[in-house]
This record gives C-alpha cells, sequence and structure tokens, in this order.
C-alpha cells in the first residue's frame, strides 16, 4: 500500500512539474477597451467605504498592486511624478492595493514618499471579480467620459516623455503643467 502512495505521489509531482513549462493562456479580463468602466466600491487606508464615482468628470489612471510585488514597488514612484505633471482638476492618478494590512500599505507608502490617492481592496472584490486582473501591477487608464482606453499589464516607468504622451493621447488631455 505504501508503494502506491509512493508511485501516485511521484507520478502527481511530476505531472505538475511537466505544467510548469508549459504556458496556460490568461483568462480574459473582465472588462474591455472602449467600454464604460465600471464604478468600484472599494475601502480607505481609514477603512472607509468609497468609490471611483468620486472622480467622475476626470481623465483617471487606476494601479492596481501590491507590496509583496517587487514590479510594483519599482512602478509607484513614477506613477506619483506621472500625477504630478497634470491638473488634478484635469486628471488623477490612483492606487488600489490588493494587500489585507492597511497598516503595511500605509508604511510602504510613507517609505516610497507615494501620497496619490490609494484605496484597499483585500478581498480583491473589485480587482479580480469586477476588473478581471490577471497580473500585478494593472493599470487603468479611463478617460473623462468614463469609457476604458487602456490596459497596461506589468510595470512601466510612466514618467518618461513618451508615457506621458501616450496617456495625453489616450485620455485626450492637454499639456502637463510646466
Amino acid at each position: 500500500m505504501i508503494g502506491r502512495v509512493r508511485a501516485l505521489l511521484l507520478f502527481t509531482t511530476l505531472g505538475l512539474l511537466a505544467g510548469c513549462d508549459s504556458q496556460a493562456p490568461l483568462p480574459p479580463l473582465k472588462v474591455a477597451v472602449g467600454d464604460p468602466f465600471p464604478v468600484l466600491s472599494v475601502t480607505t487606508l481609514n477603512g472607509e467605504t468609497a468609490s471611483t464615482e468620486e472622480f467622475k468628470g476626470r481623465a483617471l489612471v487606476l494601479n492596481v498592486w501590491a507590496t509583496w510585488c517587487a514590479p510594483c514597488r519599482k512602478e509607484l514612484p513614477s506613477l506619483q511624478r506621472l500625477g504630478a505633471l497634470f491638473d488634478q482638476r484635469q486628471l488623477v492618478v490612483v492606487g488600489m492595493s490588493i494587500d489585507s494590512d492597511d497598516h503595511l500599505v500605509r508604511e510602504f507608502l510613507i517609505d516610497r514618499k507615494v501620497v496619490f490617492q490609494n484605496f484597499q481592496d483585500a478581498d480583491q472584490k473589485a480587482a479580480r471579480d469586477l476588473l478581471g486582473v490577471r497580473a500585478y501591477p494593472s493599470t487603468f487608464l479611463v478617460s473623462s467620459d468614463g469609457v476604458l482606453r487602456a490596459v497596461v499589464e506589468g510595470a512601466r516607468e510612466w514618467d518618461d516623455a513618451t508615457s506621458v504622451q501616450q496617456v495625453r493621447g489616450l485620455l485626450g488631455l492637454g499639456s502637463p503643467k510646466n
């Protein structure tokens, strides 16, 4: 009997290891470019309920991230700098952490000097269930009319000249301030 259990475990392990080399296709996002962006109900880092509805009429760059995600940690300061380039009445940069520990998120943002508004989606009802986020970081570019214009999966330097031009073009924004 023990021999059969060991054999079964060996074959199961080998089967799982063989699957590591294959790249299964990612499931589709639950939002599509060109469609209205859903209103997300999220939690502030103070534990209050909030909604993306408060950004209505402004272009929105929504970054979904986590403290344990190395590319996210690298990317956040460039999002801070991107947001500083534009008038907040024109464009707002917002983060949404999927971490469960709000204290960790706050400390992380303070340490990185990231001051743009951040929310928490610990249960991932917004990130996973409404948006279908497949990779971290994921950034959603939403125009002022509430339409999703682009999704960027993976890190990017958001404040380099090329990225700023792409954001301006996709979201129909004027020139950055100064």
